[in-house]
């Protein structure tokens, strides 16, 4: 069960975080379906990227189950899971037309690293986003939807049917989480789907590298990346003098939820709704990104340009959320 007291809760009753083990229980589903109505080339997919994410499924249970594994365990078990996938699967970041960093991506343990710290990434990446009901699911169905677009415009079959198969099980999961949340993903649900969209990020970039680049894939992942980010710089600053690891209440989500939704929007609605209510706005802005990756997943420079535009955007709504709070505050006082 997940409790109701810390920085980051936001629900009132004690909720099961067992969606790590709804969404198993699908992808497996899915795995014993695909040899009736799918190629063989997507089910033994399928297959080798599930064995690689045994690692970081068993850490995020661990952890739902007893609270007591470390950020760099939880970490150090994503990225044995990327490393994992690249080496059963043969596809790993080998190219990020950068002189000099391709030179030394091209050496396969050195491109297994970074496929392997850059899987690990986002499946943390996603964990942090993963703060109200439908709010992290909700973006890893709109991740998967951009990479089966990108995938349909290059006739990847394989990966096109695993994004899509991937969405589905996930939006079984939000037809119980979303929106009243009576079921949580936990870590072991977060990290496994951050997993999932990172690896098949990956192959479609790997089997496609004319059409598909790397950086494109970056753009899919872009709110959830952003968002990490902007987090470790926020703990770490000298100001505030936090663990980068630790949790805090100062996510984007977060002040959207405090600032917009429970005080401008539905302030005397039930906690539910309010919660319900905050994923909507980031599903929004997750999708900009997402954009770039559709229209240009070829072109760098405007992949680059569309990642900025995200950081940007992302920027205003911090800065504004921030602004409502001094708002807030003042009025407060003014009132005592």
């Amino acid at each position: 069960m997940d409790g109701t007291c810390g920085v980051q809760k936001f629900h009132t009753a004690p909720t099961p975080r067992i969606g790590g083990i709804a969404l198993l229980a699908g992808f497996l589903g899915v795995w014993f379906a695909l040899p009736h109505g799918f190629s063989k080339g997507t089910a033994s997919l399928l297959t080798l990227i599930l064995i690689g994410a045994i690692p970081a499924f068993a850490a995020g249970l661990l952890e739902d189950f007893t609270k007591r594994v470390s950020v760099k365990a939880r970490l150090l078990a994503t990225m044995l899971s990327g490393f994992l996938a690249a080496v059963i699967t043969g596809y790993w970041v080998s190219s990020v037309d950068v002189p000099g960093l391709d030179w030394f991506l091209a050496l396969a343990p050195v491109g297994l690293l970074f496929t392997a710290f850059a899987v690990a990434g986002i499946a943390n990446s996603v964990n942090i986003i993963d703060g109200f009901n439908g709010l992290a699911s909700g973006v890893v169905v709109l991740m998967l939807l951009t990479l089966g677009s990108i995938a349909y415009s290059v006739g990847d079959t394989a990966v096109l049917n695993l994004a899509l198969l991937g969405a589905a099980v996930v939006l079984g999961f939000m037809a119980v989480n979303y929106p009243r949340g009576y079921i949580f993903l936990g870590d072991a649900g977060a990290y496994t789907l951050g997993y999932y969209v990172a690896v098949l990020a990956v192959a479609l970039a790997t089997r496609n590298p004319d059409q598909v680049s790397p950086w494109a894939m970056l753009l899919v992942c872009g709110y959830p990346f952003i968002e990490t980010l902007f987090s470790v710089y926020r703990r770490a600053s000298r100001k505030r003098k936090h663990n980068p690891g630790s949790p805090d209440a100062s996510h984007l989500h977060s002040l959207i939820y405090r600032r917009v939704v429970s005080r401008k929007l539905m302030p005397g609605a039930p906690a539910w709704k309010r919660n319900a209510y905050t994923s909507p706005f980031l599903w929004v802005y997750s999708f900009i990104p997402m954009l770039g990756a559709i229209f240009w997943p070829e072109s760098i420079g405007m992949v680059v340009a569309w990642l900025v535009i995200s950081f940007v955007v992302y920027q205003r709504m911090y800065r504004r959320m921030l602004r409502l709070s001094i708002y807030f505050r003042r009025q407060a006082k003014a009132l005592n």
